[in-house]
Parts: structure tokens; sequence; C-alpha cells
């Protein structure tokens, strides 16, 4: 496919149909009042988010792949994918813990005074129920993966490189993939993995190579949530006990840094020997603001 006629999705008509969803998941928020809402409004945002982006492919005739995956993708470079994602979403979760604890060390008679005001809660109502388990599962390893991925690599990142070498089409598509995560350390987990998303897209030139990762990387969350909801405690952690996580945590952020380090030196090379897969667009028209 020629990639000028991406140029055909108007991203801001997509920004302005996101914007609406929003504005009106808020409004449902307050207004309706029904067990697991916020699942089920994630839910169907995320169904209309992927309506949109497959009924524009449709209009336009959009293609997302280039090479059959079963001719570029071999065991060992599904394993070095695997392994880099896994590695960012591991640190992303033990540096949560180590923000985490290093919050409650510093606020612990504050915390402690706030418990004893209101000290118990029955772990039956804090627990999510198991519809919420499969929504939540839904959402995050397949619906996510779906649009999220034909969005920022199928669409925008091949745009981008109709005027910018790969290497800072990437990095731009993924900062924007991570601003939009709006959380603080989910920002740089996410833009770390958009690169990687990135990297395999334009080195496979399939479009599930980065679906499959992603879908893989929110696995690996969506059992972070249910273990951190199945192992809640309601008793307040004792300071020895928090020193010792943290001093736990900060061995295994060393440790997956020092991994991840290596990864990056080890592709490095590779990712600066990625080639537009199209010449560069040399008229002036510009390509449609976001």
């Amino acid at each position: 496919m020629d990639y000028t006629e991406l140029k055909k999705f108007k991203m801001r008509y997509f920004i302005l149909f996101a914007v609406f969803l929003f504005i009106a998941s808020i409004v449902l928020v307050f207004a309706v009042d029904f067990p697991d809402s916020e699942q089920w409004i994630t839910f169907i945002m995320s169904i209309c988010l992927l309506l949109y982006i497959v009924y524009q492919t449709k209009k336009w005739n959009f293609t997302y792949n280039d090479q059959p995956m079963n001719t570029i993708m071999s065991k060992g470079r599904w394993a070095r994918y695997l392994s880099i994602t896994t590695c960012f979403q591991l640190i992303t979760v033990v540096f949560t813990a180590i923000v985490v604890t290093l919050l409650y060390l510093m606020f612990e008679e504050l915390l402690r005074n706030l418990f004893l005001f209101d000290p118990m809660i029955d772990l039956e109502e804090v627990q999510p129920s198991l519809l919420v388990y499969i929504l939540f599962f839904i959402n995050i390893c397949i619906l996510a993966p779906l649009y999220e991925e034909l969005l920022f690599r199928g669409i925008l990142l091949r745009r981008f490189t109709l005027r910018w070498s790969p290497q800072k089409s990437i990095i731009i598509s993924s900062i924007i993939f991570g601003i939009i995560h709006l959380n603080p350390i989910n920002v740089v987990f996410a833009f770390a993995l958009g690169c990687v998303l990135g990297y395999a897209y334009l080195k496979t030139k399939n479009i599930f190579v980065p679906m499959l990762l992603h879908s893989f990387s929110n696995f690996l969350a969506f059992l972070q949530y249910v273990y951190t909801n199945q192992t809640a405690e309601l008793d307040l952690p004792s300071t020895e006990a928090a020193q010792r996580e943290l001093l736990i945590n900060g061995i295994l952020f060393i440790v997956l840094a020092v991994v991840i380090i290596i990864l990056l030196v080890k592709y490095y090379k590779r990712f600066r020997q990625l080639k537009n897969p199209v010449p560069k667009v040399v008229e002036q028209e510009e390509i449609d603001p976001i």
C-alpha cells in the first residue's frame, strides 16, 4: 500500500471522537450507578474506538501487513521481543512498589492515624467480582492492543515515516502513546513499550506482531492486578516489613535495569539501521495535524 493514503485517516476527527467519548464516560460515571460501571464504560469506549478505526480502515482500504508473520517471526525473535517486553513490565511493577513503599514510610504515622480512625473494611467489599476480572481482561488484553496498535503503529507511526526517519517516528509516536496513559509511571513505561512495538512493526511489517506483544505485556499487568487484589491485607505493614520490601524491590530494580540496559545496547545498532519503508514525501503538502 502507498503510505500516503494513510493521510485519508483524519486524526483531528478521531481526536474529537475520542474526546467526546471521554466526556461521555465522565458523565456516565456520575450519572449512572450500577455494579462494575467503570469497567463496563471502559468496555463500551474501547468497542467504539475499535469500530471507528475498523470503519476507516474499510472505507479507505488500508492494509497493515506487508509480510506474513510465519515467514518473519522465528522462535528466537519472539523470545527476544517477549523478553524485553517482560523486563519493561516487571521493572514498572517494581518501581511502582518502590514509590508506594517510600510514600508509606514517609507518611506512616499519618496513615496509621487514618487507619485507626476507620480501622476495618470488609474485605469482600473491596475485592473485585469475577465479572470485573473478566471485563478488565477483555479491555486491556484484547481490545486495547487491537485499537491502539492499529492507530499508533498501523496509522500514526507509518504516517510519521513519510516525513521523518524511522527512529524519530518511533520516538514521537511513542511519546504520544505514553502521554495518553496519564499516570506518570505508566507514561514512562508506555513510552518504552511503544518504542519496542514501533521497532517490531517497522522491522516485521506485520501489525499482528506488536498486537501480540502488547497483549502479552497487558496480560502481565492483568496478573499483577489479580495478585494484588487477592493478596490485599487490611492491616498496615510494620516499619521493618516495609523497609525489607523496599530493599528487595530495590535489588530487583537494579537487576532488571542492568538486563534492560544490556538488551538496549544489543538492539541499538539494529535500531539505528532501520530504514524508511517508503521514500520521504517531498511535496509541500502537510500531514494532517494531530
